[in-house]
């Protein structure tokens, strides 16, 4: 049995991947702080602009505001009430301070053996606006990056790349390609320059589910996956939106491909997001159903969340049976479930 834990970190992406094998792959990290605040983290804390964060939430008056952008989990201590202390790989998809917020605490607490990142050139100036982030994570990050600190092996993979640990994890790169991160490094385009994955644990009669993390992704990535990978993200279980669900003017037409059974939305306020874009029949939101847990098996995939009331209204307006169970393990409640065919 594998778990996916996908946290309500603010503005950001967090996921936790505990695989069958025991190894940890923390893909992302946001709103990540450990005990001991520096200056500049208590002034980015007090800030305005990460106030704001705590309030964008903007959910349309005919829906239900179930508050969940007010409490945002803390990876670090989330991955501490997990009990993990070492973690195999942690991704960083792309070099955006949202999917970096508190890279230098996560150093500082776990033992991390490898760190996935694309060779990109990316330069934040020292004087920048930090947006609500630390800019010591920046340079900490830009440290490993340009080999000035090696805490961790850092690896830089292509789609199409594979090695025996991917193999053991299930795990396969479907984007970014070599062409791709040199067009984005030419062009700043760093959405674009982010890792794809498309994670497949085991399901019975030798068949596999599908479930994919598109990061950033935006219309040049979808092209290459399209031409190349077509087959393997058709109809998948679990869809993690890419940017988060937001609506920018992209292209949907991915999605004709991809199908997802449930989609899976980020942190951002409401109106920013592309609800209608996506035709699931399960669509959840950080911002309304707190962190959600993949409960993955053999025989089935089950949903959790850490809201009881989003929960219950959930369920309510499908007319399912039974009030949601809480799992202890998970420390969240029942969704619902898929089971293999």
């Amino acid at each position: 049995m594998s778990r996916i834990h996908f946290l309500n970190v603010l503005e950001g992406d967090c996921n936790i991947i505990e695989h069958d094998s025991g190894r940890k792959t923390v893909i992302d990290i946001s709103n990540a702080y450990n005990d001991y605040d520096t200056e500049e983290e208590i002034a980015v804390k007090n800030s305005q602009r990460r106030k704001d964060m705590y309030e964008r939430t903007k959910v349309p008056s005919d829906k239900k505001d179930y508050k969940q952008k007010r409490i945002p989990d803390n990876p670090i201590q989330y991955l501490k009430k997990l009990k993990i202390n070492q973690i195999f790989r942690f991704v960083v998809t792309h070099p955006d301070m949202d999917h970096l917020d508190g890279i230098k605490d996560l150093f500082t607490d776990f033992s991390i053996l490898n760190m996935w990142d694309t060779d990109n050139k990316k330069e934040i100036s020292d004087k920048a606006s930090s947006g609500g982030y630390n800019m010591d994570d920046w340079k900490f990050y830009k440290s490993i990056r340009d080999g000035k600190i090696k805490p961790t092996k850092r690896l830089t993979y292509y789609s199409g790349d594979s090695n025996l640990y991917y193999n053991e994890d299930y795990i396969e790169i479907i984007s970014p390609n070599s062409q791709i991160l040199k067009f984005c490094n030419q062009n700043e385009n760093w959405n674009d320059s982010s890792y794809v994955i498309l994670y497949t644990p085991p399901k019975k009669n030798g068949k596999h589910w599908k479930i994919l993390f598109a990061g950033d992704s935006e219309d040049l990535t979808w092209e290459h996956i399209l031409a190349n990978y077509s087959e393997k993200v058709k109809d998948v279980d679990i869809l993690f939106a890419p940017h988060h669900g937001r609506d920018s003017g992209r292209n949907y037409d991915f999605l004709k491909i991809v199908n997802p059974k449930t989609t899976l939305f980020g942190n951002a306020s409401s109106k920013h997001l592309a609800y209608n874009k996506y035709n699931s029949s399960v669509k959840i939101t950080n911002n309304q159903a707190g962190y959600v847990v993949l409960d993955i098996s053999i025989d089935s995939l089950k949903i959790y969340v850490k809201n009881l009331e989003f929960a219950r209204d959930f369920r309510h307006k499908r007319s399912w049976e039974g009030e949601p169970s809480f799992n202890g393990s998970v420390d969240a409640y029942f969704l619902c479930q898929y089971n293999a065919k």
